[in-house]
């Protein structure tokens, strides 16, 4: 059995521990997860995992192996995708895409637009809340809101991420508008974003340097679009990232609340990123390209 191969199908199994599913994850049979691991227990004259009909468990000594094997295979990975000419040159096949919801509709729609000559392209698109892990998801390229971890990533930093609080006029015309961060906590409804990871309500922050969950929050949600409706509806006041908020702004359906404590926080990028793995991997950079055209073009209101 080819060495390399088995140390890679060891990884996916001590990644996902389920030999069923690291072999869908490669697009083989389960019993290639278990040739390739027996081998390597053979050749290495202790077990790697602990297996029964209910778990597979790696064991101590697997752990150790799969730190080094990790990196053996990443390090061959990046070789081939360095040098290898059809890497750097072709311009179709498969390419996996990740971001969270931004609340903007028309990115896929140019995202494909960008990608109009290039046909052979196939987009896999993963839009979602969660967190992902770049490795065990296979993602090629991604958009993500936060700190970049740019010793493993190629990034591409689009813009600050500036929280407005937003409130519909209807709300504020039976209110008034708050006068103040306790006046806004204590006599207004308030909207509850959800962070799926956790099961709790981000906390909101603001310029003076403090920040607050809502206690009672008035609507619960994890996805911008709902909570962008309630907002609009007059179900409560929002905390929101200045760009999914940008177009109600503009048209009038949401008015932005205690403007001085809009908070710009620049450690905390919305960016494109893609593997280092995929440096020089033509089809990656087209989409890439595609994905950093599209947000910069919105963002500037093109």
């Amino acid at each position: 059995m080819n060495k390399l191969e088995a140390l890679r199908l060891f990884c996916a199994a001590a990644e996902t521990a389920n030999f069923r599913q690291a072999a869908r994850d490669n697009g083989l049979p389960p019993q290639a997860v278990s040739r390739a691991v027996a081998f390597l227990e053979q050749e290495f004259g202790d077990m790697l995992f602990v297996r029964n009909t209910r778990s597979t468990q790696i064991t101590p000594f697997g752990e150790q192996v799969y730190r080094q094997a990790k990196a053996a295979v990443r390090q061959t990975d990046s070789v081939f995708q360095e040098f290898s000419l059809n890497e750097r040159v072709t311009e179709r096949g498969l390419v996996r895409v990740a971001m969270p919801r931004l609340g903007y509709s028309g990115l896929l729609d140019g995202v494909i637009a960008r990608l109009a000559a290039y046909p052979e392209i196939v987009l896999d698109w993963r839009c979602g809340n969660e967190l992902r892990d770049t490795d065990r998801s296979q993602i090629d390229v991604g958009i993500r809101v936060g700190t970049a971890q740019k010793d493993d990533f190629i990034v591409k930093n689009i813009v600050p991420l500036t929280l407005v609080n937003a409130a519909a006029p209807s709300l504020l015309a039976r209110l008034g508008e708050p006068c103040d961060m306790a006046d806004l906590q204590t006599r207004f409804p308030l909207l509850g974003h959800l962070n799926e990871n956790t099961n709790s309500i981000f906390s909101w922050e603001f310029a003076d340097g403090s920040e607050f969950v809502p206690s009672q929050p008035a609507f619960i949600a994890p996805e911008t679009e709902h909570l962008l409706a309630a907002a609009k509806a007059g179900r409560g006041i929002g905390q929101f990232a200045l760009w999914q908020v940008r177009d109600e702004i503009r048209s009038g359906s949401l008015k932005t609340v205690l403007p001085k404590q809009t908070v710009v926080l620049e450690n905390w990028q919305l960016y494109v990123y893609r593997p280092n793995r995929h440096r020089n991997t033509a089809r990656v950079k087209r989409v890439f390209d595609a994905l950093v055209g599209v947000l910069e073009a919105w963002l500037q209101g093109d």
